[in-house]
């Protein structure tokens, strides 16, 4: 169900021709080559996410993308921190300011927040990746779009997919899908435990999804999906010097320790998604959605280091695609509009030791609204020829009623009113060759959590919001050129420079017992890079796919009470960053890949006086599938970091007393058995 317009394609293993029958907008083919996107985009389809034969976390597929890199995929209480041109690197926890969605039904909030708890990576069919700015149809914190589809098979099947793998981690997944004439029903379930590499850091999760396809008529197809995952434990280590992470880096932070810092999660998913198709080639979808979690965290200190939230997520998506309102053209005009709801009700409570709860801290219900309406028309002015242009206005508000009035009343309210455009050319040069320019904004306003106010020292935990900080705005411009030689090589280069006002930064007070991240905003900021991707067919079986990423990225000007960073490099992003991947399958269904990974030096602080050292990390898998009747089986096995470099999974950028690194894990071998019927 294709309920937004792809405007992320290809830079993976199938070629272009094979993308172009795969893609579609609103259920039609594209009117022009997927090719000519005037866009940097990535795509990995099926075929590639196959190669995972055991995916626990997004970045074993994004993090061999140019431009896109991921943080933390071993600490499961901070979430991963996907980062995509540096929109969303300077996240404490989890992903910021990115668009993320799963079957094109929003996984962002109307606070820029996104999360993937539920995501069921067992079970994808593609992953779209849009590098850069695209706020114009996606809306807020759309510094980048990720979009995740799922496999909905057409025919009756059983799935069985058993793990077992270093540091104790073990995975079970059963998947079961039942095809009717004009429904089709799909259930699985899943259990996932691991003990970590490093101390204080076990993880388990245990999830249940289900959807129902039903072709009402030949014109008109809904999809529902529920959902429901419980994540017990999710410990979390915290971060290390880089004295005791080099002397000891399997070792947890002390206070972790001590205070039971981490994290446990509820959460439950249903949506509604529907496609009716009329007779002129027009289309209206519609989405429906509804989230709700509840999430205990414990935090490494004692006054106000119990958190518990209750959220609650929903919204409506509405559009109208049709290509027949400019007839002299071929063109697709699109209207939409969109409204979404969050209602988060905080509390905090002293977290005393042993993790023991203690008095209340704080209380307040935090409400944020967001409601829009956009349009996006693409046309061709001749068959070479393709402008793209969007538009949207979007209204967001935030509410905080604090209900914690020992130290008075701080509730009050914010508005934000933004307006995004974009507006991009491609011309095709030839039968191979496509060069493209564009200009695409976004914005991104303040998280609940950014809000944090500090104003109020930790010993009187404050309430309310931060009234000093503003959303963050940012103009990307691009060039781009793609195209193959020869048919068997394929290239993708772009070029960007992206200016931002009002850059979001976190920070620490100087009050060694105040752990909590605050934020302000950076007057102005820069980043320009060049983004390569390289695709080789080496005849036969084999293929070898390459990315390149160089990241310029500073502030212009940035003046706190801690120091001028003005001119300093942005931290958390690292300057060049690198990936080869040699592919080999057979039509005896045997297939290899040694991946070679390369994340340059990384500043650690906005005084750029610490850092992470690049490192290499080599990863292979090997599968062989086989026939036994009436099932199919398959055994792979996975080794990651093969030659146990040290590294940095994750930085807590400017973190107090220099805790920034937290180590990744050494040499992981991860065994599969999968079986279908």
């Amino acid at each position: 169900m294709a309920l937004l317009p792809i405007t992320a394609l290809a830079d993976s293993s199938a070629t272009q021709a094979q993308i172009d029958e795969r893609i579609s907008v609103f259920g039609e083919a594209l009117p022009y080559s997927a090719n000519q996107q005037p866009k940097a985009y990535s795509y990995l389809d099926e075929a590639q996410l196959n190669l995972i034969a055991a995916p626990l976390t997004l970045s074993e597929y994004l993090n061999k993308l140019p431009s896109v890199y991921v943080q933390a995929s071993q600490n499961f209480s901070q979430d991963e921190r996907i980062s995509i041109r540096g929109f969303g690197a300077q996240s404490s926890f989890g992903i910021r300011g990115i668009q993320i969605l799963v079957d094109d039904v929003p996984h962002t909030l109307p606070d820029g927040q996104s999360q993937l708890d539920g995501l069921e990576l067992q079970n994808l069919s593609s992953i779209e990746v849009l590098r850069g700015p695209q706020s114009a149809l996606y809306g807020n914190s759309a510094g980048g779009v990720i979009k995740i589809h799922t496999k909905v098979p057409d025919a009756d099947k059983v799935a069985l997919k058993l793990t077992k793998g270093s540091f104790d981690t073990e995975q079970a997944y059963l998947y079961a899908n039942k095809h009717f004439d004009t429904v089709n029903v799909g259930v699985s379930a899943s259990q996932t435990h691991k003990q970590g590499y490093r101390e204080h850091s076990e993880y388990e999760k245990s999830a249940i999804n289900g959807h129902l396809d039903w072709q009402v008529m030949p014109q008109w197809l809904l999809r529902f999906n529920s959902q429901y995952i419980d994540s017990p434990t999710a410990q979390d280590a915290g971060g290390l010097t880089r004295e005791q992470a080099e002397a000891n880096p399997e070792a947890a932070r002390d206070r972790n320790v001590i205070y039971q810092a981490g994290e446990s999660v509820k959460q439950q998913k249903h949506t509604l998604a529907s496609r009716y198709q009329f007779a002129d080639s027009s289309q209206l979808n519609g989405q429906f959605y509804y989230f709700d979690k509840d999430f205990d965290n414990r935090l490494p200190f004692e006054s106000g280091g119990q958190v518990e939230l209750a959220r609650q997520f929903y919204g409506a998506n509405v559009q109208y695609a049709t290509t027949n309102w400019l007839s002299h053209y071929n063109s697709q005009v699109l209207l939409g509009a969109n409204i979404q709801y969050q209602d988060d009700e905080r509390r905090r409570f002293d977290n005393l030791e042993g993790g023991v709860r203690g008095d209340l801290a704080l209380a307040q219900q935090e409400l944020i609204d967001s409601s829009a309406l956009y349009a996006q028309i693409s046309a061709q002015p001749s068959q070479n020829w393709l402008i793209d242009l969007g538009l949207r206005y979007e209204h967001n508000r935030v509410e905080v009623n604090d209900q914690y009035l020992q130290d008075d009343d701080q509730s009050g309210h914010r508005n934000w009113d933004n307006s995004s455009a974009n507006i991009g050319s491609s011309y095709q040069i030839d039968a191979s060759t496509v060069a493209y320019a564009t200009v695409s904004q976004s914005f991104q306003i303040p998280t609940t959590t950014e809000l944090a106010n500090p104003n109020v020292g930790i010993s009187s935990l404050a309430g309310g919001f931060n009234p000093d900080l503003e959303a963050e705005t940012a103009v990307n411009y691009e060039l781009g050129f793609r195209g193959s030689l020869f048919e068997e090589h394929n290239y993708d280069i772009a070029l960007f420079y992206i200016d931002i006002t009002d850059a979001i930064t976190p920070y620490f007070n100087t009050d060694s017992n105040d752990e909590v991240t605050y934020y302000r905003n950076a007057g102005a900021a820069t980043r320009q890079g060049v983004e390569v991707s390289t695709e080789h067919r080496l005849g036969g079986d084999f293929s070898w796919l390459n990315q390149y990423s160089f990241s310029d990225f500073s502030y212009d000007q940035f003046d706190t009470p801690q120091g001028d960073y003005s001119g300093k490099t942005q931290p958390g992003v690292a300057r060049h960053k690198g990936a080869s991947q040699l592919v080999y399958q057979n039509d005896n269904d045997l297939s290899f890949n040694l991946e070679l990974l390369y994340v340059g030096q990384r500043y650690t602080n906005n005084s750029n006086t610490e850092s992470a050292p690049s490192y290499w990390l080599t990863n292979a898998g090997i599968s062989q599938a086989f026939e036994l009747a009436p099932l199919s089986v398959s055994l792979s096995l996975t080794v990651n970091n093969l030659f146990n470099q040290y590294y940095d999974d994750n930085i807590r950028i400017n973190a107090f007393g220099g805790r920034y690194y937290e180590p990744g894990p050494e040499r992981l071998f991860m065994f599969t058995l999968a079986a279908t019927l």
